[in-house]
């Protein structure tokens, strides 16, 4: 999080920057600050938010977790709830997927879209091939 250097109020950085693209002073005060007059918080402010507990991002999605906000990136790598968790289709072809493009997965699809590389792959290690034959001729 940053903080306004002369009045010391600190801010979300999203929250704060988007609050700047409306006006440039402190919200809390009103003084005159820009993106570029901020600096980071002390170390003893970002220990303590570091120890808040909050609700996982993935919430509405139907996590229950609540973490320390400095284990929160933890959490959502691994969060069951995360629409963007890889996963890996069960139906045959073994895709991995985000959990969100499950629902809408073809195998069928999948499969003919790697059966035409593997062809287009082997069309041009015949070409290669067959060049290199014929330099082989050659010499």
């Amino acid at each position: 999080p940053p903080q306004a250097p002369h009045c010391e109020h600190a801010f979300c950085n999203a929250c704060i920057t988007q609050w700047f693209s409306q006006q440039q002073t402190c919200p809390v005060d009103r003084s005159v600050v820009t993106v570029a007059h901020l600096r980071p918080v002390p170390r003893i402010m970002r220990n303590m938010l570091s120890k808040l507990q909050i609700t996982c991002d993935n919430a509405v999605f139907g996590c229950t977790a609540v973490v320390r906000l400095d284990n929160l990136m933890a959490h959502l790598n691994d969060c069951e709830h995360n629409p963007k968790r890889p996963v890996t289709c069960e139906q045959g072809c073994g895709l991995e997927m985000p959990k969100d493009e499950l629902p809408n997965h073809n195998c069928i699809k999948h499969l003919r879209s790697v059966v035409q590389q593997q062809q287009t792959r082997i069309a041009e290690l015949e070409k290669t091939s067959a060049e290199h034959k014929h330099q082989l001729a050659e010499q």
